[in-house]
């Protein structure tokens, strides 16, 4: 087992490298020059004076050297500073990551326990109206951006039904109640889509553990349904469900971007976004990886949990 999670932890090294490698290209990409945004609408600075301005950043060396300089602070845990603040994103992060973790948490568990119960139950009583329901649902909920999803929900329960209040953050420790009101409907917004695809996949593998030989001798020895379904259906149909559970939590980072900035969550997701508009190199870069960092960190322990519900992985 160890040498499984070895080797596991090992390939995050050229997958963390390369991301850093293809977003530093990618940014440098993006139209517009990082130096005439941050000094905005005074553009009365010479050309002297804006040269020095990319010597202070280091933006006048060559795009091999920046990239080497950068990663060699990243390596020594200097995420380095932002452009337009000046502040380190140590510090950002340090502010904004806890947003962003809360989002994703509650997303996860709004989006997985119901899906795999309404899957296991769909998939039990098959063909049944519940079946149809639950097939609908999931194609409707696939079908839906997470952009136009948090525009209705905004739209029903906030100015129609006026139950949630639609924009804002509030620390839950400063007023938890409140913190749960406004981080419903942002959750929602990333579940949702989550639930639809968790439930066509578990329908799908429960189905497929019920035609096993091994679940019709189970029946034929005389064991109740429910007995049935906890100690031989459900082991076996999660250890896919598991893959797909982890790839999708995983995945709901990049849901963030979007949804943070519809419900204005000064979260990661916002704070990457308004980098891009701003030209902000370091904060695109090294947020990037650390988002990166995160989702194979995910992936790296679903691996482990995959390994231990089936030895076989182990030795693959």
């Amino acid at each position: 087992m160890l040498k499984f999670i070895i080797r596991r932890v090992l390939l995050m090294i050229p997958i963390l490298f390369g991301v850093s490698l293809i977003t530093f290209i990618i940014v440098r990409f993006i139209p517009g020059d990082p130096v005439m945004v941050l000094l905005g609408a005074d553009r009365r600075s010479t050309p002297e004076q804006i040269e020095n301005i990319r010597r202070a950043y280091g933006l006048d060396q060559s795009y091999v050297v920046q990239y080497f300089k950068w990663l060699q602070h990243v390596l020594t845990g200097d995420l380095g500073k932002s452009l337009r603040t000046g502040r380190p994103l140590t510090q950002e992060l340090g502010l904004r990551l806890p947003v962003t973790a809360q989002l994703t948490i509650f997303a996860a568990i709004l989006g997985t326990i119901p899906a795999v119960i309404a899957g296991t139950a769909a998939a039990i009583k098959r063909n049944s109206p519940l079946d149809y329901a639950t097939t609908v649902t999931s194609l409707i909920g696939i079908s839906l951006p997470n952009f136009f999803l948090a525009t209705l929900l905004v739209l029903l329960f906030s100015f129609k039904l006026k139950w949630l209040p639609n924009v804002g953050w509030r620390s839950f420790f400063d007023d938890p109640v409140l913190n749960l009101k406004l981080m419903i409907l942002p959750s929602l917004s990333l579940a949702l889509p989550l639930m639809a695809i968790l439930m066509r996949f578990t329908r799908s593998a429960v189905l497929e553990t019920l035609n096993q030989d091994y679940v019709r001798t189970a029946r034929a020895k005389g064991l109740k349904p429910s007995k049935v379904v906890r100690k031989h259906v459900l082991p076996n149909a999660g250890i896919p469900v598991l893959t797909v559970v982890g790839i999708q939590v995983a995945s709901l980072l990049g849901g963030a971007v979007i949804v943070e900035q519809i419900f204005a969550l000064p979260g990661v997701g916002r704070y990457i976004y308004e980098a891009i508009q701003n030209r902000d190199y370091p904060v695109v870069q090294s947020v990037t990886l650390v988002l990166a960092t995160i989702f194979v960190t995910v992936s790296l322990i679903v691996d482990i949990l995959y390994a231990f519900l089936d030895p076989r992985l182990r030795h693959s």
